[in-house]
């Protein structure tokens, strides 16, 4: 038989699922990184090649030229005495231009990582209730 929680239990269980169970935290945090790093490589820095460049503002596309960016996506799951998070970044430096555009050079935004973790968002949530369940069930 299954409990039933109030919104007030549910969001102090919420709050402290990173402390009754830091490693199925980090687990679920690591999974849900992954899944945002795939969605950028696979689907939102494949895209076709566009005229002067430009990617596709609709479809939050880059061309793919050498394949550097989408592999310096890394993801890292970084804890502090109080919260644990999850980080999906690179290190090259024409990245941040990509994802937030430039007026001044007049490059348009053509972002890869905030589409890819809103595409993503309703799995890593779900994900994290049912490692929730896992972990409380076990308690």
């Amino acid at each position: 038989m299954m409990a039933t929680l109030t919104m007030d239990q549910f969001e102090k269980k919420l709050k402290r699922f990173g402390k009754d169970h830091p490693d199925l935290l980090k687990n679920v945090l690591r999974k849900g990184a992954e899944t945002v790093r795939l969605e950028a490589v696979r689907n939102h820095l494949s895209g076709p090649k566009m005229s002067k460049g430009r990617g596709s503002l609709k479809n939050a596309t880059l061309a793919r030229r050498s394949g550097d960016l989408a592999g310096s996506i890394n993801t890292k799951v970084v804890a502090s005495n109080k919260k644990q998070s999850a980080k999906v970044s690179t290190n090259m430096v024409y990245a941040r231009i990509h994802e937030k555009g430039d007026k001044t050079k007049g490059m348009p935004k053509r972002p890869y990582l905030e589409p890819s973790l809103q595409a993503k968002r309703k799995q890593i949530v779900d994900d994290i209730l049912k490692a929730m369940i896992r972990g409380y069930k076990k308690a």
